[in-house]
């Protein structure tokens, strides 16, 4: 009896051993490397002038997020510069609720800006006359994988369409 307490305590040991060595061997998988490789992927579905005002111009864009990772991707905030023709910020939005996308598996989300006239006169001008405008989108998605913060960033070209 005694023998086979002795026994059975080495073979928990071993096991919790063997498990605590597995995890370190995950969690040295994850790397800035490992990361940039399998980052998600990042379509533009849709990108509309909503409202047009006398004041300002309501833009949305619906992106598609896939997660290319072997794990839930918890996304801690999503962040998107708009940026006219002559490289300057016009307008921003970003997310601040946590989007959870299950493993190799896409999501979308949309977003909403208010670009003001008096911000984007050359770039409101010409879409007004166009009925639609070009910018380009700076996107950054801020997650979290264990206890390391990522922040990746894209860039897109958005043509907006009334």
């Amino acid at each position: 009896m005694k023998n086979l307490k002795i026994i059975s305590i080495i073979l928990l040991s071993l096991l919790l051993l063997t498990s605590c060595e597995t995890l370190q061997n995950k969690a040295k998988e994850i790397t800035r490397e490992y990361i940039e490789e399998n980052k998600p992927e990042i379509k533009v579905k849709k990108a509309s002038i909503a409202n047009v005002t006398f004041k300002d111009i309501t833009l949305d864009v619906l992106l598609n997020i896939k997660n290319n990772f072997p794990f839930e991707l918890p996304l801690d905030r999503i962040d998107i510069e708009l940026i006219n023709t002559d490289n300057k910020v016009f307008t921003k939005a970003n997310t601040v609720q946590t989007l959870k996308i299950p493993s190799k598996q896409s999501e979308d989300v949309n977003m909403e800006f208010n670009a003001k006239y008096i911000d984007v006169f050359t770039t409101a001008f010409g879409s007004i006359k166009n009925q639609n405008f070009k910018c380009t989108a700076q996107i950054t998605l801020t997650f979290t994988i264990q206890n390391m913060k990522f922040q990746i960033p894209y860039t897109k070209e958005l043509t907006f369409i009334e």
